[in-house]
């Protein structure tokens, strides 16, 4: 296949992008807004040092440093950091540049006017605090059911979950009662939701953790098959600590930065989505449910040949352990948003151009300065490749 020399330039694309990764910033209600009185112990304000920060199960939260998000990082002020150009070895507090929050970060209106001056058509919004949660309440799964509850009701309030074919949002789910978790996601479905958001972890229930591919979850699969709603995995406190606890090192991810260690071992990216994804298609997840679509996002793609790699060895060692080529399955059923600095040829060698997602993180700084600054790195594929991976597939997976 030809390939292009040289990436396309932004001004090029003259149609609107679908991008599958922005975000909003949540208010300091949108937990405590619907929170049943039983359970608003759980999660509380409190002054410290000066500064409002938040408890939750009477721990402090330390993946975000600022959970107000005001003042907040400009989007994309981490872009060097992140594609790996920090020689001078400068901390990511000195890298960083913040500002007051913006309106678009959270009003509906303003953020639809921001879509439309960035030439974005269509955008999946995901959480940014309320991905730090369930790993701070995973000995109170009857907690942590009524905290999503709250969180949801917040969220199609103020931003909705499929309005008006421009924002679609994803409903907070944990596994860890599976009856609850299908009689939420009943009621979002109920409300419209197109897709929904999990952590990539196992199923943390303590003294007796599961699989995501255990048979306890399968109404939940089901649900989601039946309805067309897509499961999304989006980096989160997967719990993942605690291997490098083993190793004698913080079991805690704070801010945007791990060790030198945990960064070498993918840790709280890689590591969670590669064994997530090995547990859904070893584990049978989509042997039992043939119509489930699942998509990663804000989880990069460099495990991702190194995992095809390890179903090859393993099919062809075990075959009778599968219900069919792993590889054919995760093709068939995965959808994957790179990060900016992977390499766009090898992915869509690997897996088709067709399970190619455009994610920017908009307008976390770990992103992109604006969704568009994506079309460089997606502008080495062919501009037939580009438009599947930059509008055409989200919108067959969102169904806009």
């Amino acid at each position: 296949m030809a390939v292009l020399d040289q990436p396309v330039a932004a001004e090029a694309i003259t149609y609107g992008i679908y991008d599958a990764d922005e975000h909003y910033y949540e208010p300091e209600d949108a937990i405590s807004r619907h929170l049943e009185r039983t359970y608003r112990h759980a999660v509380r304000w409190i002054e410290l040092d000066g500064r409002k920060t938040l408890l939750v199960n009477d721990r402090l939260l330390k993946l975000i440093p600022n959970p107000t998000y005001d003042p907040v990082g400009v989007p994309g002020s981490l872009e060097s950091y992140f594609r790996g150009h920090n020689q001078e070895g400068k901390e990511v507090r000195d890298l960083i540049e913040m500002q007051r929050i913006q309106p678009e970060y959270r009003d509906r209106a303003k953020r639809i006017a921001a879509m439309d001056d960035q030439g974005v058509d269509f955008a999946w919004l995901l959480p940014s605090l309320g991905l730090g949660l369930e790993q701070m309440l995973t000995d109170e799964a009857e907690t942590v059911a009524a905290v999503f509850r709250s969180y949801n009701r917040w969220l199609e309030e103020d931003w909705g979950y499929d309005r008006d074919g421009r924002i679609q949002t994803g409903p907070l789910i944990s596994l860890l009662d599976p009856a609850a978790a299908e009689a939420e996601l009943e009621r979002v479905i109920g409300l419209g939701a197109r897709f929904i958001t999990l952590r990539p972890a196992p199923v943390a229930v303590p003294g007796r953790p599961r699989s995501l591919g255990d048979p306890a979850h399968d109404r939940v699969w089901a649900l989601a098959a039946e309805a067309g709603v897509v499961v999304a995995f989006h980096a989160a406190d997967s719990g993942y600590g605690k291997y490098t606890l083993d190793w004698g090192e913080a079991d805690h991810f704070t801010g945007l930065r791990g060790s030198p260690f945990s960064e070498v071992l993918g840790i709280h990216i890689e590591r969670p989505v590669f064994d997530t994804m090995a547990a859904l298609v070893c584990h049978g997840v989509f042997d039992r449910h043939p119509t489930l679509r699942v998509a990663t996002v804000e989880l990069g793609a460099g495990w991702v040949p190194e995992l095809l790699r390890r179903f090859r060895a393993a099919y062809g060692k075990v075959p009778q352990s599968f219900g069919r080529d792993p590889v054919d399955a995760f093709r068939e059923h995965v959808w994957v948003a790179p990060f900016y600095e992977d390499d766009m040829r090898l992915l869509r060698d690997a897996i088709g151009v067709e399970h190619l997602l455009l994610g920017s993180d908009w307008p976390h700084p770990e992103g992109l300065r604006e969704p568009r600054a994506a079309l460089t790195d997606f502008g080495v594929l062919e501009p037939d490749e580009q438009r599947r991976v930059l509008r055409e597939n989200l919108s067959e997976l969102s169904g806009r």
